[in-house]
């Protein structure tokens, strides 16, 4: 981890060095590559008084909102319709300009309470992509109760024996630090029995049991409420699982009820899907496969840090990048680098 933190670092330097000396300014006014970004957000909001997953907090309101004024004023905003059908190839717009997206995964409700207005008041449409289980729950994803015990713990060293050792010193490592090794050992693509990793986890660490009680994600009625005010509604499954784990059998039936709940519960037709997790162990050419099958048009991973350039788009593989853990200057350099190249940095 002491080695990311150092590229993590460098990285910032070299953004803010491209600021002062004004290449990024000189990239600004090159040729663009003909290409598709994917901007991709979970969470909005202030991170350091919220008791749950603070690595899934991809900005501040007004950080957000600084984000979508400068891309609608550097770069090509387009909407999920006009994404797809440059994926599609029947885009007939003019060709060498990057065209930019904004996504959100997993419909939590600040979604809808901070990221619809903002994108609206710029005349922004964002995709914003629905697990249907959860849609107007108070469910507690995993990774916040993770997150929810190991804030509320009494217990600044423990050790993890299952599925592998992790020793974990809280003063020493910090929380954020902390948080991402304890939450890796479930993000591998084995099967783990995730009921007693958290009943481990809460008996080390002596942590209180989470509330369940208060609404954490967007309604149907806000859902449809957005699709009015020009965003879009996307897939996510139906219940979150790390597809690369589930049989077929299983990765069907998530994929198809949550295309059909969404799309009944809202009226619509249902295009497009995200990945849950998106990293390359976390679906296969299976789950790809079966993504068309089902009846989507397209879906998004989220690793890659690439555009995703007319001549090797890969339509259920779309590239997306993180927003969030890093600068306004990193931000900045970071689109005008991919404007021109096709490449993002991490």
């Amino acid at each position: 981890m002491i080695k990311d933190t150092q590229a993590k670092g460098k990285r910032e330097g070299l953004a803010r060095w491209f600021l002062k000396t004004g290449l990024a300014n000189l990239m600004s006014v090159l040729p663009a590559k003909d290409s598709l970004l994917v901007l991709t957000y979970h969470r909005l909001g202030d991170a350091e008084n919220d008791p749950w997953d603070p690595a899934i907090f991809s900005a501040t309101a007004d950080e957000f909102d600084d984000q979508v004024s400068y891309v609608k004023r550097k770069h090509a905003l387009v909407t999920l319709e006009e994404a797809i059908a440059f994926v599609d190839g029947t885009d007939k717009s003019q060709s060498g300009r990057c065209r930019v997206l904004f996504t959100f995964d997993d419909g939590y409700l600040d979604n809808y309470q901070i990221g619809f207005p903002i994108l609206r008041s710029h005349g922004a449409q964002g995709v914003f992509f629905l697990c249907s289980n959860i849609v107007g729950s108070g469910y507690v994803p995993w990774w916040d109760y993770v997150s929810y015990l190991v804030k509320s713990g009494t217990s600044k060293r423990f050790s993890l024996s299952y599925p592998s050792r992790l020793d974990v010193d809280l003063e020493k490592k910090g929380l954020t630090e902390s948080l991402s090794d304890i939450l890796d050992l479930c993000k591998t693509p084995e099967r783990i029995d995730l009921d007693r990793f958290l009943g481990e986890l809460s008996e080390a660490v002596g942590g209180e049991e989470p509330p369940s009680d208060t609404r954490r994600f967007l309604t149907w009625e806000e859902a449809q409420e957005m699709l009015a005010g020009g965003m879009a509604i996307g897939a996510h499954t139906h219940t979150h699982p790390m597809l690369s784990k589930l049989s077929e059998e299983d990765q069907r039936k998530e994929l198809g009820l949550s295309r059909a709940i969404i799309g009944e519960k809202l009226g619509i037709t249902v295009d497009s899907f995200a990945y849950p997790f998106g990293s390359p162990t976390a679906f296969t050419k299976a789950t790809e496969r079966i993504a068309e099958e089902t009846g989507f048009r397209c879906a998004f991973s989220y690793y890659g840090f690439l555009a995703n350039q007319r001549e090797n788009i890969e339509r259920f593989n779309l590239k997306r990048v993180t927003i969030g853990s890093q600068s306004w200057a990193r931000m900045r350099v970071q689109t005008e680098f991919g404007r021109v190249t096709g490449k993002y940095w991490p």
